[in-house]
């Protein structure tokens, strides 16, 4: 019952990355089509391989080196990212997505074929296309920058972005080992994207670091989101920083979990950044690898990590409110949502959870 009205609720995903949203039956198909070896063709053998279970070292760096290198063999052409991108969107939609946003590094991503930056793009931008005409969601790229593929390397991403800048790329965004390559490292590329202003800035921080990797990429990097920032609460001052700039915490709960970011459910700050004032937002991060959906991690907050349903339509609008759109668009957008979330008040109050809950 509760699943069934969640997943009628619209929604707004933020952080959810490209290679992490791929279907077991496009992997076996792509790999069948193009000829690069899988360990089996089995659905559920390969399960192993491409998801994160509870039982997997709790590394975000294993994760990193096992399950994202072993899908990066699947973009191996504009046609087959195009067939990646467009089942990401129909995924989203029949999630009941309204707005995604789509990350993916394009140097990563073209590594493993000697792909450019513009055929990993040029693929995306196709899929997206297709996936929009024939469904009714709205979506905009975030190029990523990763860290481990060095200053130079990113630099000249940030330089791609600007000239890709328009109505898809709507930002840029930083992921990768926060610890070995901290947020100092990146500020020309950063400072190029701040300076031109059409591109929205997140970072991924406060993930695999501490409040200090945060604070960083608000004071150094200018940014305005941040992935996954669950890490702040172990120092208030970053929090105040965070709530007093607006800036938006991109949480992913079973990918906070799984990752080690923090050591269980109970554990996650969600709801405690909500009651901080915090412009906290649910998201999957990678949905196939940790075997997810946005209705699930709604169905969580609500079930597991304590959040009344007044507390879930806040973490929604904050996701509606920060999206990279023009002002007007996001306005409407929370419009929208909180239109649907009033009319589904009572429903969800049946159930025992309209109510602020203690705790």
């Amino acid at each position: 019952m509760l699943r069934d009205l969640v997943s009628r609720l619209p929604k707004v995903e933020l952080h959810r990355h490209l290679p992490g949203s791929l279907r077991l039956a496009t992997i076996i198909e792509l790999a069948e089509e193009y000829g690069f070896p899988l360990p089996t063709h089995d659905p559920d053998e390969l399960r192993q391989y491409v998801q994160v279970r509870p039982d997997t070292p709790a590394s975000l760096g294993y994760i990193l080196r096992t399950v994202s290198a072993f899908l990066r063999r699947c973009f191996v052409s504009r046609r087959a990212i195009a067939r990646v991108a467009f089942e990401m969107v129909e995924d989203a939609w029949r999630d009941g997505i309204r707005y995604l946003e789509i990350r993916f590094s394009p140097w990563y991503l073209g590594a493993e074929r000697n792909l450019s930056l513009e055929e990993v793009l040029d693929g995306v931008a196709d899929g997206v296309a297709d996936a929009c005409a024939r469904y009714p969601v709205r979506c905009a790229v975030l190029l990523g920058m990763t860290r481990e593929a060095g200053t130079d390397a990113c630099t000249r991403t940030a330089e791609f972005a600007l000239g890709a800048a328009g109505r898809l790329v709507r930002g840029v965004d930083l992921s990768g080992d926060e610890e070995a390559y901290p947020a100092r490292l990146f500020r020309t590329a950063f400072e190029r994207i701040r300076s031109d202003g059409r591109l929205g800035i997140t970072v991924h921080a406060g993930e695999a670091a501490g409040p200090e990797s945060v604070r960083d990429a608000v004071e150094l990097l200018g940014a305005q989101r941040i992935g996954h920032g669950v890490r702040i609460v172990r120092d208030l001052a970053v929090v105040d920083l965070v709530r007093a700039r607006g800036i938006a915490m991109e949480t992913c709960p079973t990918s906070n979990v799984l990752t080690g970011a923090v050591p269980s459910f109970a554990a996650h700050p969600l709801r405690t950044l909500l009651t901080h004032g915090v412009a906290a937002c649910i998201n999957t991060d990678d949905p196939s690898w940790f075997n997810t959906t946005l209705t699930d991690e709604y169905c969580l907050a609500l079930t597991t990590l304590g959040l009344s349903f007044q507390e879930l339509r806040q973490a929604a609008l904050h996701a509606a409110l920060t999206a990279f759109l023009p002002v007007d668009d996001r306005r409407r957008l929370a419009q929208e949502l909180d239109a649907a979330y009033a009319a589904a008040h009572a429903r969800f109050a049946s159930l025992g959870f309209a109510a602020d809950r203690d705790g």
